[in-house]
């Protein structure tokens, strides 16, 4: 396919055509390879820029990948939201996991960046740019513990907002672990290591179940588990 071929943007909706297509680039280049192959290279020549032009939106490909995850978190708050609805009230930590694993799992590009933003996207950034994203970030945050408390409102709020922070942490590092290289994953099909396969969605909802439990169970109780626990020793002496 032909990339298309553009004359220099002037007006602020050409500029954003731009961008968007640039993004829209960037997106197809992530579905149809990996992130090697999502270089500011690879995207100027799908749309039909000079590489030097691209600096005229962003600042890096860095820039545009966050851009993208952001978008794309945007749209998974908007499902996630939705499916969370008719638990209102609830307080099902199992269910409410069960829905956050399911559409989070529906949204690979989403998950992808997710496992690595700190490590790799947050590294080539300016501050005025990591700003940038963490103001949308934040955002997008908002809306997600407002859905959860909604749904678990014996969730502390405190709680909640640790709550995401650990959902990206472990997206972060289930997701790779679920999509491995081809040659770890001809390793990982023998039999003998069978418990060593992880499957994204079922991982990612009964740890986030486990979190979820803990994290709204009773102020003391885990203090007062440990102290029923330790009282035999204790009636010994």
């Amino acid at each position: 396919m032909q990339a298309p071929s553009f004359q220099r943007a002037r007006e602020p909706e050409q500029k954003e055509q731009r961008r968007r297509a640039l993004l829209d680039a960037a997106a197809a280049l992530l579905a149809d390879g990996d992130l090697e192959a999502v270089t500011l290279s690879a995207i100027a020549r799908a749309v039909g820029l000079a590489k030097s032009n691209v600096y005229r939106y962003f600042e890096s490909r860095e820039e545009i990948l966050l851009e993208l995850l952001v978008d794309d978190e945007v749209a998974w708050v908007g499902e996630l939201e939705q499916a969370l609805a008719p638990l209102a009230g609830s307080d099902d930590a199992d269910q409410v996991a069960a829905v956050v694993a399911a559409t989070i799992a529906r949204r690979p590009l989403t998950c992808e960046l997710i496992s690595v933003v700190a490590a790799v996207l947050e590294r080539n950034l300016s501050a005025t740019s990591v700003a940038g994203f963490k103001a949308r970030v934040l955002e997008v945050s908002r809306r997600i513990r407002n859905a959860l408390h909604a749904a678990l409102p014996s969730l502390p709020h405190a709680h909640a907002e640790a709550l995401l922070r650990y959902l990206h942490a472990l997206v972060a590092g289930l997701w790779p672990m679920a999509h491995p290289a081809p040659p770890t994953a001809s390793v990982l099909a023998r039999p003998e290591f069978h418990g060593m396969c992880s499957q994204f969605d079922v991982d990612l909802r009964g740890a986030l179940a486990a979190m979820l439990r803990g994290l709204m169970a009773p102020a003391g109780a885990t203090t007062r588990r440990a102290t029923t626990r330790r009282a035999p020793a204790s009636h010994r002496r």
